[in-house]
């Protein structure tokens, strides 16, 4: 691990214990993103443009819009918000870390400022500390009485996840991550470091208050941390009932108990509504807020009318040209590749299986059988077949029965077989005419049984 990097952890748990080892507030993140999540907070807030241009109070403008306001990394674009949820999340505000106090307050920026209809949260974070973060699922209720409000999963868990599941829809981009439901505590003990570095560790406990600091070696002190741990993993799942509208046992079952999942994979068990990139959330949103316009009565008095910030299709192509190509181009990229994947797919489902090349060609030509439905189909097909086969066999097999054939061994005499399952058997291999009679060696054996009894 380099220099930099091993700052930058030391720096964050300094932060999440509160400098000493009495950091015990419980924790719902991937640990093991935390370094590449710091990175990127610190490329963000360390940045020529965003220590310069928004310090300045100047317009930031990049791939997610021109700046909500001073100070605030919030952007929009027309008259959508994108509220960014970046890197490991901390209860109160720091330039250092994204904090749960900053998102309520650009979430506030957002509903003040003229002409904002719509918000996006724009979530690429591990998650964070437990506590305070409900503060944003509040935020987040209170402002979708008056507008909607999406979540964008490109990398989405633990305590993000929590802030993402009270938003009105999530979707996660197609190579997003989503999931770590749950919580941790993980504890640093420092007395053993500071004793090799010549300190004289001296700690008295009160006798009213002997549980003041259990040892984490006992039985005692683990549940203690335990205990703790559980609550705030508890806190997490009533949140999510809460704001998905989901069972506790729902989440028990399908969302993982701690694990990551991808886009695909997190639809499928729920954690997500649906997949995209945020230019079609955008697009999503402006269609959506078109359409309300268009049917909601008109306010505004004569006269008075300001001009619209409703971001449209019509605007978007002009103002957004590139965010509309890259629409267009994801999109048919997206509907090749899923086509492709489809045809392997059903192509899987039918391998090693014959007799079935019309019907193969029939579901891949619809353009619209999945692989899971020409499973079905392809299942459906095979029980149809192999009945038809048992038919066949059992209708020879009854024919055979008055049947009598004078084995022959080819040459004008006659071979002797024993009268047994393995002569049989040698008597059927041996023999065209019997070969030609019945369709196996073991339909000629069972025959040959049942005239022996």
């Amino acid at each position: 691990m380099n220099p930099m990097t091993l700052s930058l952890i030391q720096g964050f748990m300094q932060q999440i214990g509160g400098g000493g080892q009495d950091g015990l507030s419980p924790w719902a993140i991937r640990g093991d993103a935390i370094a590449a999540s710091l990175q990127t907070v610190r490329a963000i807030r360390q940045s020529p443009q965003a220590s310069t241009e928004v310090g300045a109070g100047s317009l930031t403008v990049n791939r997610r819009g021109a700046s909500l306001g001073n100070g605030s990394f919030a952007t929009r674009i027309g008259n959508i918000a994108i509220v960014p949820v970046i890197g490991p999340l901390v209860s109160r505000f720091s330039w250092q870390y994204w904090s749960y106090d900053e998102i309520v307050r650009d979430l506030r920026l957002a509903e003040s400022t003229a002409g904002i209809e719509g918000v996006i949260l724009d979530m690429d974070t591990p998650g964070g500390m437990v506590d305070n973060v409900d503060a944003v699922p509040a935020e987040i209720a209170r402002l979708r009485e008056k507008m909607p409000v999406f979540a964008h999963a490109n990398f989405c868990c633990s305590a993000g996840y929590w802030i993402a599941s009270a938003a009105e829809k999530i979707i996660a981009s197609k190579t997003g991550l989503v999931g770590s439901v749950g919580a941790l505590i993980r504890y640093v003990e420092m007395e053993g470091i500071l004793t090799r570095l010549g300190a004289n560790v001296v700690e008295v406990i009160a006798e009213q208050s002997p549980n003041k600091r259990l040892s984490r070696d006992t039985d005692e002190g683990r549940a203690e941390l335990q205990a703790i741990a559980d609550d705030g993993a508890e806190l997490f799942i009533q949140g999510i009932v809460e704001n998905r509208g989901v069972t506790r046992e729902t989440i028990l079952e399908n969302y993982g108990k701690g694990l990551v999942f991808t886009a695909g994979e997190a639809m499928r068990r729920g954690l997500v509504d649906q997949i995209g990139s945020l230019e079609e959330v955008l697009t999503e949103m402006a269609v959506r807020q078109e359409s309300a316009s268009l049917a909601g009565p008109a306010t505004a008095k004569s006269g008075t009318e300001k001009e619209s910030t409703m971001l449209t299709l019509e605007t978007l192509k002009a103002e957004h040209p590139d965010l509309v190509s890259a629409i267009r181009a994801e999109g048919a990229a997206d509907a090749a590749q899923a086509e492709r994947e489809r045809l392997i797919g059903i192509d899987q489902q039918a391998a090693g299986l014959t007799g079935h090349d019309d019907l193969v060609g029939r579901l891949k030509a619809d353009g619209k059988t999945t692989p899971a439905e020409a499973a079905l189909q392809l299942l459906a097909a095979e029980k149809t077949k192999n009945a038809e086969r048992l038919t066949g066999l059992q209708q020879l097999d009854a024919a055979a029965a008055g049947v009598q054939s004078l084995p022959s061994a080819g040459d004008g005499s006659i071979q002797q077989f024993a009268k047994t399952p393995d002569g049989w058997k040698a008597e059927w291999e041996a023999t065209p005419k019997l070969q030609e009679d019945f369709p196996t060696a073991d339909s000629y054996v069972a025959t040959m049984k049942r005239k022996a009894a």
